[in-house]
């Protein structure tokens, strides 16, 4: 506001001086009109002209008319001192400034060359400036009074503005106090989701939201990991207190020292895929890209598994595409296929066929693996990819499994910028889809 004054004043000076200036050209021009040149060689007012100098709109001017610039052949009113230009005109150049009278008075110049009777003259018109100056100084004082009311009204116009805008951050603040680890189910009040304070609500809001999930996530997953880890080493303790309890014989130590082992194979497994998955995770796992075949990794899958889907009298079919090749980390990769594939045998039905395909198509390239074994309902489709979840948790652990197997597959293949789907229907089987997007394809060699 106090820099905006300067400006305010200059632009109604220069308003008021422009006006000014616009009566001056007027004045000279109605002047010139009404001089002549006597037979002496003076100018004078032209007796046969209808006005006079008294006559309306000529009282208020005064002019002046000059040979050069030292000669006054003319002037009205009559004055003691009248005033000497400034400076001596040049051709038909207009000057126009500001003079005073020998008494003080602020007068606005105007002069030109003027041609009358066929002499060249001077001619300067003057108007009196004492009520542009008024004007100007009444300006000035209520602009000077009127800067301290305005910064006061507006100081207090903006603290009851910004109390009124900041109050719902206040009301924020509050809530986000009382949000502890124990209510992370509590969101910020959001009057107005369309300004900024409420967009910056929604994505607290969003951020909560997704805590609240990690949470949870991490809360069950740290209960599945203890319900893991709990039952072999419980099954370890209550095989040995049998064994320490009970005298047998050396086939009995035997059975009971397989079963430890098998329950130790089991941690060790458990464990082993535990600190896989934080590797994975964390960004320090090496990734070692390289152009593989998928169908090299769908046989080499098919080859560690092929005694466990005998063992149930399932059959393995393969379909490869030797086009299917892709940049990728070949050990992560065959990771998560040989989990993906060890699922479809352990919940397939004995002598149920299971199909390895590989393909290749203009945007991806990857592996499917189809089972005909129960299939998977809608809800559970996207529950499966989590860490220890079952379906049907009466059978944790009887197939031998960690309940990882998928929850590392889908991780090992998004960290390489791939994809995996689950195409499922209950009674008709499972296919899982593995691919990589164009930008991992590489030509075939």
């Amino acid at each position: 506001m106090l820099g905006m004054t300067p400006v305010v004043y200059f632009l109604i000076d220069g308003r008021l001086h422009v006006e000014l200036d616009r009566q001056l050209r007027i004045d000279w021009s109605l002047i010139e009109a009404h001089l002549e040149l006597d037979p002496a060689g003076r100018v004078l007012w032209n007796k046969s002209s209808p006005a006079t100098l008294s006559s309306p709109g000529y009282a208020e001017t005064w002019f002046e008319v000059w040979s050069g610039s030292e000669l006054l052949l003319s002037h009205f009113p009559t004055v003691d001192q009248p005033i000497r230009p400034l400076r001596s005109p040049k051709g038909e150049t207009l000057a126009v400034y500001s003079v005073e009278t020998s008494l003080g008075t602020p007068l606005r110049t105007l002069e030109r060359i003027a041609h009358i009777g066929g002499r060249k003259v001077t001619l300067r018109v003057l108007r009196d400036e004492s009520g542009l100056h008024r004007t100007l100084r009444e300006i000035l004082i209520g602009l000077a009074l009127g800067i301290p009311f305005t910064a006061v009204l507006a100081a207090f116009g903006g603290y009851l503005m910004a109390g009124r805008m900041l109050s719902p951050v206040s009301v924020m603040v509050k809530h986000a106090r009382d949000i502890t680890l124990d209510s992370l189910d509590q969101r910020l009040p959001n009057p107005n989701p369309n300004d900024e304070l409420g967009q910056l609500a929604a994505v607290f809001n969003e951020t909560l939201q997704r805590l609240e999930q990690s949470f949870e996530l991490l809360k069950r997953f740290t209960a599945d990991a203890s319900h893991e880890l709990r039952t072999p080493l419980t099954a370890l303790r209550t095989v040995g207190e049998v064994a320490l309890r009970e005298e047998a014989d050396a086939d009995s130590l035997r059975e009971t020292i397989g079963s430890i082992l098998e329950e130790a194979q089991h941690l060790g497994d458990l464990i082993d895929s535990l600190l896989l998955l934080a590797r994975v995770e964390s960004g320090r796992f090496p990734f070692h890209i390289e152009s593989v075949r998928l169908d090299e990794i769908a046989a080499e899958a098919c080859e560690r598994l092929g005694l466990l889907a005998m063992e149930k009298g399932q059959e393995i079919v393969i379909v490869p595409n030797y086009q299917a090749v892709v940049s990728i980390d070949r050990k992560l990769t065959q990771q998560a296929v040989t989990n993906i594939l060890d699922n479809a045998i352990r919940h397939s039905q004995p002598g149920a066929k299971i199909l390895v395909r590989s393909f290749r198509t203009e945007v991806a390239s990857g592996i499917e693996i189809s089972d005909n074994g129960p299939g998977i309902a809608l809800e559970y489709a996207r529950q499966v990819f989590e860490r220890f979840f079952r379906i049907d948790r009466a059978r944790s652990r009887t197939d031998g499994g960690t309940g990882l197997g998928l929850a590392i597959a889908k991780l090992f293949i998004e960290q390489q910028g791939g994809t995996i789907r689950l195409e499922s229907l209950p009674g008709q089987g499972c296919t899982f889809g593995v691919s990589f997007r164009t930008s991992k394809i590489t030509s075939p060699a």
